[in-house]
């Protein structure tokens, strides 16, 4: 959020001779000539530049040639730009001059994404990381010191940290590199440092993610921090106290370290942390209480170090300098050199960089007696740090931070003129409510993607809640001052901040606690969010903003015709993704990536839904069933279940079902006659008979499903004694054996769904005489040497197959054997770790399979 120095009257100030502020006019798009584009650019000649530049990162990816190609191109472009007036060619100028900003835009993608140095860790391949490898290199970003009343027994002996690399041991040779890679540590490790030099053998990776669509981008958000590999290990690490790096930078971060460990030193644990939070950035002593409080009250944005803080530390700064008599350029040059100092402290993290960048350029313009234009402030700012890091674009910090402070920009103004005339405390008061309003209404489309949640409490518990944040941030900052001086620093100011974050919780607590103060929506459509963007333009040039002096204001009429027939597609488009299509009767099925574990979502004629399986991970603190397959039914505009199947009760398998339980309505859920042995399986009984969910205990005979031409039939387990059923061999089964097998079917196309069975089960089911014929199979037990024999797939005979299976896994599934097995039958397979989530749609003249990262060939387009 950009922070400007307003007067009186709505506008912007600027040095004026004898060191007082002139005002000037708020400088909106309807200045430049009613909306005239060229004098637009003129006056904000940065802000089509930086679009330009974005829309080339943007479109990099799809576009061929290297990065020579685009630079050349860029040159010859903007050349031809900056001649071209000279020449009688002024109309070409400006597109010229676009274009060839969108070239550098693209070349600086290309060369970010695709043209890593040779010795780049980027372009280590598979091969060279699938053993763990002797890592030599040195501490970037030490870890922030933790207080032990926040850390639990498995955080005790953890520790992430990032690192320059410098070399690595590649059969049994060193070989230099460099990048960043993000390491974890399994085991204590003596206290790191900023510059110290580290030497350890790390099982190194790149990023992943879990490939399904509406999935978080962990790659890119890893990227938009230079970090490239990740690693960690059990065994000891070598730390050398070193100098490498920055030296100025290495003394900040032993700065910080210095203050958070004084900090917690002199406060209690729970408002230390969320002093920390607040004013440092470092939440790592929030309490799991205190980060839900503020996600469902719509404020957790105080708690990441962003615009909202820096601008009111800015503001506070210059009005401090201004207060002691420092001219306006003193004042401005005082608070940028001290809000950059706040951001190195700060973390120096991608936000409060992009804070203090949009702040410094402001500021800077006062100092160099320049008419701080907020507009081309922001654009400045936007392309100095898309320049830096072109990732950013895809950041989300990044779009909230700009698109934020872009709201704001354009609607306050138009607001003024109205507000004027109230008392200063109303208009004090309903500014604040017109801040929140705009920055909501500009990132709405944004959160609703990214996070499927949007707070409507937000706008009222901002207004509270955003002032007494920038209080704690001045005082805060006084606090973290003064424990440099002494260890324990003020005890007056340390209680009166005590009290303060007190507060502060209570509030975001009370918010939180309203029945409407946080609700999951759907993931938006690319459609949908440009529809919601042109209402939006059209609206903001409906209703025009300060005219330049002399000038009538002129509201555009077809501005307002436009915004509605923006809005009346927008609505069509949700209507239309709400409202079954009339197609040709189809199953869709999806087996999920969620790593070493098994979750299959299947859409049914007729908009039934049914989920087999929900994941998990054995001995992780991981949710599945909240962070990837909560995201990816509301991609897909699922608003409850008709069917959950819980094969049998293994945590690959059951995992998520607590999470998906407590969010989305189920019908029914349909579990095999295992005898509850876990924590969760006897949660989710419980669950069950209080909520009066119906539980159906299937086996195979059970009366089969039917919804719009498509049936579901139980082929196991035996419905003799399921749970006690013993095959040929006269031994109990294990209870993978017990898993629910179901055969899809949609006229003569089916798909065999076989849960974790083994070799048993699958005797079992080719001498029971049932029709086990399917064209696509879920491959059984995740392709273990116990599944997958010869008798069975020769009754099933299969042309695809799907391995739901974990990267990497310590099972190293699917045996090598069992894969070789099914290409000698010509079956094609298809793996989660390879194609991410593997799509089936089944209609009754063919079935198509496709995966993520795959063309959709056809399979079988004729009945068999």
């Amino acid at each position: 959020m950009s922070f400007w120095v307003r007067g009186e009257n709505p506008g912007y100030s600027t040095p004026a001779g004898g060191g007082d502020l002139a005002d000037f006019p708020a400088a909106t798009p309807e200045t430049a000539q009613g909306g005239d584009w060229s004098r637009l650019a003129l006056v904000r000649p940065l802000v089509p530049l930086a679009v330009a530049f974005s829309l080339g990162i943007a479109l990099a990816p799809a576009l061929p040639f290297g990065s020579a190609w685009w630079a050349g191109g860029a040159i010859v472009l903007l050349l031809l730009g900056a001649l071209a007036p000279s020449v009688g060619g002024s109309r070409l100028a400006w597109p010229l001059l676009l274009a060839g900003f969108c070239c550098l835009g693209v070349h600086g993608m290309v060369v970010a994404a695709r043209e890593a140095p040779p010795h780049d860790i980027r372009v280590l391949s598979e091969t060279a990381l699938g053993a763990s490898l002797l890592v030599e290199g040195w501490v970037t970003t030490p870890p922030d010191p933790r207080p032990p009343e926040v850390r639990d027994a498995e955080e005790t002996a953890r520790t992430r940290f990032t690192v320059e690399v410098t070399a690595l041991h590649l059969g049994g040779e060193r070989v230099a590199a460099t990048g960043q890679a993000r390491l974890t540590a399994l085991t204590p490790l003596p206290e790191l440092h900023y510059g110290d030099e580290i030497r350890g053998r790390f099982r190194l990776r790149h990023p992943r993610r879990f490939d399904n669509p509406g999935s978080f981008d962990y790659p890119g958000y890893l990227a938009a921090q230079g970090i490239f590999l990740e690693g960690w290990t059990r065994e000891p690490v070598e730390v050398v106290p070193a100098a490498r790096g920055s030296a100025l930078l290495a003394w900040v971060f032993r700065l910080r370290a210095l203050i958070l460990a004084r900090l917690d030193a002199a406060m209690p644990p729970a408002k230390a942390g969320l002093l920390k939070a607040t004013v440092l950035g470092d939440r790592s002593g929030l309490t799991p209480e205190m980060n839900q409080a503020f996600l469902d009250s719509g404020t957790y944005h105080i708690l990441a170090i962003s615009g909202l803080n820096v601008s009111i530390l800015a503001g506070t700064l210059f009005g401090l300098f201004r207060l002691l008599r420092a001219s306006p350029r003193l004042a401005a040059g005082g608070a940028a050199v001290l809000v950059t100092w706040y951001a190195a402290l700060a973390g120096a993290g991608a936000s409060v960089i992009r804070a203090a960048v949009m702040a410094d350029v402001y500021l800077f313009a006062v100092v160099l007696d320049r008419r701080g234009d907020v507009l081309n402030s922001l654009a400045l700012s936007a392309l100095a740090l898309l320049w830096w890091n072109p990732w950013f674009l895809y950041d989300v910090g990044f779009q909230l931070t700009y698109l934020a402070t872009l709201g704001i920009i354009l609607i306050l103004p138009r607001c003024e003129r109205g507000l004027a005339r109230l008392p200063r405390p109303v208009r004090w008061v309903l500014e604040s409510v017109a801040i929140t309003l705009a920055a909501t209404a500009m990132t709405l489309p944004i959160l609703a993607a990214n996070f499927n949640r949007v707070s409507p409490a937000g706008f009222l518990a901002n207004i509270p809640i955003v002032p007494l944040s920038g209080l704690i941030t001045g005082l805060g900052t006084a606090a973290c001052a003064a424990v440099l001086v002494t260890p324990t620093g003020l005890p007056w100011l340390n209680q009166v901040n005590g009290w303060l974050v007190d507060l502060l919780f209570a509030l975001a607590r009370w918010f939180a606690g309203f029945p409407w103060s946080s609700l999951r929506v759907y993931t938006p459509t690319v459609g949908m969010v440009l529809a919601y963007y042109a209402a939006a333009s059209c609206a903001l040039a409906r209703f025009p903003g300060a005219a330049a002096p002399g000038e009538p204001v002129r509201p555009r009429r077809w501005a307002g015709w436009a915004a509605a027939l923006c809005c009346l597609i927008l609505a069509g488009l949700v209507y239309s993704r709400l409202t079954p299509s009339g197609v040709e009767p189809s199953v869709r099925l999806t087996v999920l990536d969620v790593g070493q574990g098994e979750a299959i979502y299947v859409a049914y004629p007729g908009n039934a839904r049914m989920l087999v399986d929900a994941g998990g991970m054995s001995g992780e603190g991981f949710d599945v069933g909240l962070r990837v397959i909560t995201p990816y039914l509301l991609h897909e505009w699922v608003g409850e279940l008709d069917v959950l199947v819980l094969t049998h009760p293994e945590s690959d398998h059951v995992g998520g079902a607590a999470t998906l339980l407590k969010t989305f309505p189920v019908g029914e859920v349909w579990t095999g006659s295992s005898v509850a042995g876990s924590a969760t399986e006897l949660w989710i009984e419980e669950y069950l008979r209080q909520r009066r969910i119906p539980h159906r205990i299937v086996t195979a005979g059970s009366l089969p499903g039917r919804w719009g031409g498509a049936t579901v039939e139980v082929l196991h387990p035996d419905s003799s004694g399921a749970a006690g059923a013993a095959p040929p061999a006269g031994r109990p089964l294990r209870p993978n054996n017990r898993s629910i097998v179901l055969r899809i079917g949609l006229g003569d196309q089916a798909v065999l769904l076989t849960g974790d069975i083994e070799r048993e089960a699958e005797q079992m089911l080719v001498s029971s005489g049932k029709n086990l014929r399917a064209q696509v199979l879920k491959v059984p037990h995740h392709g273990s040497r116990r599944s997958s024999t010869e008798a069975f797939l020769d009754a099933v005979r299969p042309t695809a197959a799907l391995i739901s299976v974990g990267y990497r896994n310590p099972f190293r599934h699917p045996n090598p054997e069992v894969l070789e097995r099914y290409r000698s039958s010509g079956t094609r397979v298809w793996r989660t770790d390879q194609s991410g989530a593997i799509t089936v749609e089944m209609r009754p003249d063919g079935t198509t399979v496709w995966g993520r990262r795959d063309e959709p060939p056809p399979l079988d387009r004729s009945p068999d």
